[in-house]
This record gives structure tokens, C-alpha cells and sequence, in this order.
């Protein structure tokens, strides 16, 4: 303490020099300045836990000193995340969704082959138990959700569009109208395609027989009438033979 005098008061304060700490260093260092410790950046390793999230802070030891260490986890294009689970998107095309059948997809840490089952819809979510983040307070891993979207063709080529044309013909309960497609008045339905030559062969070989306003005969019947021709020349034959010697065996009794 410093003790000054001014007439009949005293006032008393911290020592100038030593600042309190009763130790006074004349000559000060240059560095340090008489502190006994300086300033100085450093570089150290850090170690991330696995499952971190973003905002979290870790408090860690460096030297003599405590480190809080508060982590931004960089956002993916790819995964979303919600805690320890993480969210996907898979595209798959019109006749998977229709019929099923297998994607493949990245994960976490290894890709995954999924079954898609037949008449998936779009965004339909399926479930990978334990493939999701590992769980920074607790044991264990989260879940991976794959959620579906059916990619439909934007540009279709004349088989593509005259094969759907004959399934929209073929469709029930359509929530509206189809463009190209109009009801008749028996409640069926008729389309309107500009490639109506190769939509009536697909209605040829989804119903089996011949198709209406067909001029022309069709492969299918000559092939069934060809046979029968054989076998109207056999019997033909065969009948000639047989009067032939029929008349012999005649000539010879007589």
C-alpha cells in the first residue's frame, strides 16, 4: 500500500510500482514487459468428435489454459440433416415405380442397394436403420431416410408416346381428362394420335384380335388360314388317289 500525507488527511492506495503484488523489477524484460508471460499465436490440433453439430461448443485443455471450440458444420448438397438422422432423395423412373425393381444410392459410409416394390409412389420414404449419424451424447447411430421421386420424360419418342396412348385407353378411375384421349358414348375411351398406324398395332397385341377398320389382312390370319389350305390340298390329293384305284380295281373285274 501507498500511504500519502496532505495536512490532516491520509490517503492510501495500490503501490504504483508494484501494483500490489509486492514485487518490484527494475530492469523490465523487453518481451514480456515484467509480466512473465507474452502473447503469442500458435497452431494446435483439434480433435472432432464424430456426430458434431453445428453450434456445438467443446471446451478442451491447451497448456495451462481452457479452449472453448464452437464448430460450423459445412452444409451438404446432398444429405440433410435432423440430429442424428439423415435425409436423402432418390429419382427413379416411370416403369420402377410401375413394375419395382433396384437403385443404388450413397450413404455415410457405404453405398446402399435399395428394392423399390412395385407401384411405389412418388415421394414414398423408406428407412435404413443405423446408417445415419453416430450420436455425439449417447450411443449408437441415427437412421438414413431415402425419400423416392418419380422422374418423369420430358421428350418421348412415336413407340414410347403410341405405348402410353394405349395405356391411358386402358386406364380406370382417371381423376380428369387425358390430352389425345376422348370418352366414347359406351364409356370407353378412344385416342386421337397422329401414329394411329402403330397404336393399332399395339392394340392388336394387347387384345389379340384383329383391329377394327383394317383393311388389309393381318399376318396372324394368313398364318392360321395356311395350314388349313395344306390340309384341303392333302385331302384333295388323297381323294384323287383313291378314285384312281377305285376305277382300276374296275378295269381289272371286268
Amino acid at each position: 500500500m501507498e500511504s500519502i500525507t496532505t495536512g490532516p488527511f491520509v490517503m492510501r492506495s495500490t503501490c504504483r510500482y508494484c501494483q500490489g503484488t509486492r514485487m518490484y523489477i527494475k530492469h523490465k524484460c523487453t518481451e514480456c514487459e515484467g509480466k512473465g508471460s507474452t502473447v503469442q499465436r500458435k497452431k494446435v490440433t483439434i480433435p472432432v468428435p464424430a456426430g458434431i453439430e453445428d453450434g456445438q461448443t467443446v471446451r478442451m485443455s491447451v497448456g495451462n489454459k481452457e479452449l472453448f471450440v464452437t464448430f460450423r458444420v459445412e452444409k451438404s448438397d446432398y444429405f440433410k440433416r435432423d440430429g442424428a438422422d439423415v435425409h436423402t432423395e432418390a429419382d427413379i423412373s416411370v416403369s420402377q415405380a410401375i413394375l419395382g425393381g433396384t437403385i443404388r444410392i450413397q450413404g455415410l459410409y457405404e453405398d446402399h442397394t435399395l428394392q423399390v416394390m412395385p407401384g411405389t409412389s412418388s415421394h414414398t420414404k423408406i428407412r435404413l436403420s443405423g446408417k445415419g449419424m453416430k450420436k455425439v451424447n449417447g450411443y449408437g447411430h441415427g437412421d438414413h431416410y431415402v425419400t423416392f421421386k418419380i422422374s418423369v420424360p420430358k421428350h418421348l419418342n412415336n413407340k414410347q408416346k403410341a405405348l402410353i396412348t394405349a395405356y391411358a385407353e386402358l386406364e380406370e378411375d382417371t381423376p380428369g381428362q387425358i390430352m389425345g384421349v376422348t370418352y366414347k358414348t359406351d364409356g370407353s375411351k378412344a385416342a386421337t394420335s397422329s401414329n394411329i398406324d402403330m397404336l393399332k398395332a399395339i392394340r392388336f397385341a394387347i387384345g389379340g384380335k384383329n383391329v377394327q377398320n383394317s383393311k388389309n389382312p393381318t399376318h396372324t390370319e394368313s398364318a392360321d388360314r395356311l395350314p388349313q389350305m395344306k390340309n384341303e390340298d392333302k385331302n384333295g390329293k388323297r381323294d384323287e388317289d383313291l378314285s384312281d384305284g377305285e376305277d382300276t380295281k374296275l378295269k381289272n373285274k371286268n
